[in-house]
């Protein structure tokens, strides 16, 4: 491989590991045969306990483009963040290593960004299932939905809202690493910090555009954080990402009306899906939701967090219709 591209890549791909050999092969295929060759790949052991080491250890003497860093398992905003640290490409992608990538959409996403000296690309997935079906109530398609133009991040923000079709995660779009450091923006380490993350990202984006294509495939399976159980984490994560994206609004009333949006959503995504919780905590959720979020809460949402069988009847009732 020619120096050059590895020197000064185009594109500085991301990607955190943890215990995913079932799928790292997979994975890092589909980022190694991209069509654009002059790409950086960072890849972040994050403590695993399984192969997962080895693969990128075999992978890296196979591409001097691939670079391994391990750390003690800290998580995956942790590791992403050091990937952005170590990054030195004109643009920056976040991948995870259980997923795919299809092959020109680092050439494609790149060659866009250029173009239109974009500060983000957005592009739409597809879902596929390993070991489970799992009922997400939500999918990736957006693109075909919106005009191709260049869109100010706050007008392109609130047209996802509109169409309840913002998603956050960082796989679906590729990031100009001048704009990521001008705004400062890094992960948080919590459950959910791809909401925080891409929301004030979103936002204070300049210049953005789409390609509508399904460039990801995203895998869903078991013991994943979509499907794993809901836990008081997952609720104090949800109450944290509100209070930072409050506290940014107040110091930034510019983008306040937008993030009431983004808090709206979260609140009571959050304390609905809290319903599964034992009865004192669903109670805590619903006094702090009451106390702290009272302008974005609805009550339908306090009604099936304090009477989970509500929900349940509902259910039922639908089953048999």
């Amino acid at each position: 491989m020619d120096k050059n591209l590895i020197e000064k890549p185009k594109v500085s791909v991301i990607i955190p590991v943890y215990n995913t050999e079932k799928y790292l092969r997979e994975a890092l295929d589909s980022i190694v045969n991209q069509t654009l060759k002059e790409i950086e790949i960072i890849t972040i052991n994050d403590g695993s306990t399984d192969s997962s080491l080895d693969i990128l250890n075999e992978y890296e003497q196979k591409d001097n483009r691939i670079i391994v860093y391990s750390q003690e398992n800290k998580g995956q905003a942790i590791a992403r963040n050091l990937g952005i640290e170590k990054s030195k490409g004109r643009y920056v992608y976040f991948f995870d290593s259980d997923d795919i990538l299809l092959p020109t959409a680092l050439e494609e996403t790149y060659n866009k960004c250029e173009k239109d000296n974009l500060d983000l690309c957005f592009f739409d997935a597809d879902i596929f299932y390993d070991d489970i079906k799992y009922d997400l109530h939500f999918d990736y398609k957006r693109c075909h939905l919106l005009e191709d133009k260049i869109y100010d991040g706050i007008e392109i923000t609130n047209i996802l809202l509109d169409i309840n079709k913002f998603r956050a995660s960082p796989c679906l779009y590729l990031l100009n690493a001048n704009f990521l450091k001008e705004i400062k923006l890094a992960f948080k380490n919590v459950i959910y910090e791809d909401e925080l993350f891409g929301s004030l990202l979103y936002i204070q984006a300049k210049r953005v555009g789409l390609i509508c294509q399904s460039f990801f495939l995203r895998r869903v399976r078991s013991n994943s954080t979509i499907t794993k159980s809901y836990s008081t984490r997952n609720l104090n994560s949800y109450f944290y990402i509100l209070n930072q994206l409050i506290e940014f609004s107040n110091e930034n009333n510019y983008y306040k009306k937008t993030i009431d949006r983004f808090c709206k959503n979260i609140v009571n995504v959050a304390v609905y899906r809290a319903n599964s919780l034992r009865l004192n905590e669903r109670l805590s959720c619903v006094i702090i939701s009451l106390s702290r979020y009272h302008t974005y809460i609805k009550i339908k949402s306090i009604i099936v967090c304090i009477f989970p069988f509500i929900l349940k009847k509902d259910k039922r009732v639908q089953s048999n219709e």
